[in-house]
């Protein structure tokens, strides 16, 4: 229950257009890392030149900028490491 909060916390987090509270600089630079994110990356290139990909897939992109976020926490220190149960994968 734990990791499913931290995973609610931290998709709440990579999606808000401005956070009520201040992010630590580590934190900033994760959130602005998630485009670096190689998953991330080739969602939003294939995505790039299709509207219906984008309607199609803007769930997979949530997802992926959301795992991005949480394994750039995790590389930090800043959320635990493994554990719990991983958040099921749809298959489209």
């Amino acid at each position: 229950m734990r990791h499913l909060s931290w995973a609610l916390l931290l998709a709440c987090t990579a999606c808000a257009a401005t956070p009520s509270t201040p992010l630590s600089p580590e934190a900033a630079a994760c959130q602005e890392g998630v485009y670096n994110d190689p998953a991330v990356k080739e969602l939003i290139e294939i995505g790039a030149g299709s509207q219906y990909f984008m309607n199609e897939h803007q769930q997979d992109l949530k997802l992926a900028k959301a795992d991005a976020m949480l394994r750039c926490l995790q590389s930090r220190g800043l959320a635990p490491l493994g554990g719990g149960v991983e958040r099921p994968k749809v298959a489209n």
